[in-house]
């Protein structure tokens, strides 16, 4: 799991190969392979295995850092559509391997990240895009796609972190009432925040509270004498 703050434990794909009998790698060379790749399918951050593998560290509030929960990025460069290196503005949230991302409407999956660039990226993939379909809340949608061009600038969306995300926006609801369809601004620590939201309601009406409010949603550190000015814009925001 990367930039969520806890490791993920021991994969399955990590060691199948040294855990299968001989004869059986006798008489199939390639099982050790094929259910490592399985594994791979499976254990990727987000995937089925992950999750219930890793449900206890998900669900820690302290693992809602700002990359954890950071859902774009954005293309450094066109690509074509068999380019296998991507360069991106950030890959802060995204797995250090074996990741699901989103360019337009093409699922991409990658084997490694150097510096800025995801690399031996695999083209025109599928997966699960969002949590929610139309009219069917609970209903997750299942995604295909095709290898296309794409130009500098576009977003790049993290869908390996589409389950965290989710856990973020349920404590959101859950906690932070009115505040979970709004994005902190970058840099917050959503999981200090949630933590510390009752002195947040405590202190509602007061000059502290507006303070809190604006510093989370703006990233702005204000002065008393700006709060009507910045009240109106936030009223606009909403």
């Amino acid at each position: 799991m990367v930039q969520t703050e806890f490791e993920t434990r021991v994969k399955v794909q990590q060691v199948v190969d040294t855990h299968l009998p001989s004869f059986i790698l006798d008489e199939n060379p390639k099982a050790a392979e094929f259910l490592k790749q399985y594994y791979i399918s499976q254990e990727f951050q987000g995937g089925v295995i992950d999750i219930v593998e890793n449900l206890d560290q998900y669900l820690k509030i302290d693992s809602l850092t700002s990359d954890a929960i950071s859902e774009t990025s954005s293309l450094s460069s066109n690509i074509t559509s068999d380019a296998t290196e991507i360069v991106v503005s950030s890959v802060k949230g995204y797995p250090k391997e074996y990741g699901l991302l989103k360019i337009d409407d093409e699922i991409i999956t990658y084997t490694g990240i150097n510096g800025n660039t995801f690399t031996g990226c695999i083209r025109g993939f599928s997966g699960i895009t969002t949590y929610h379909k139309d009219l069917n809340s609970e209903e997750l949608i299942f995604s295909t796609s095709s290898s296309s061009s794409h130009n500098s600038g576009s977003s790049v969306e993290n869908l390996s972190s589409l389950f965290l995300k989710e856990f973020y926006v349920k404590l959101k609801r859950t906690f932070a009432p009115g505040l979970e369809n709004l994005d902190f601004a970058a840099g917050v620590d959503a999981g200090n925040f949630l933590k510390s939201i009752r002195n947040f309601y405590e202190s509602k009406g007061s000059s502290e509270s507006f303070r809190i409010l604006f510093n989370i949603l703006f990233g702005l550190k204000i002065c008393e004498f700006k709060f009507i000015s910045l009240i109106i814009i936030l009223i606009n925001a909403l």
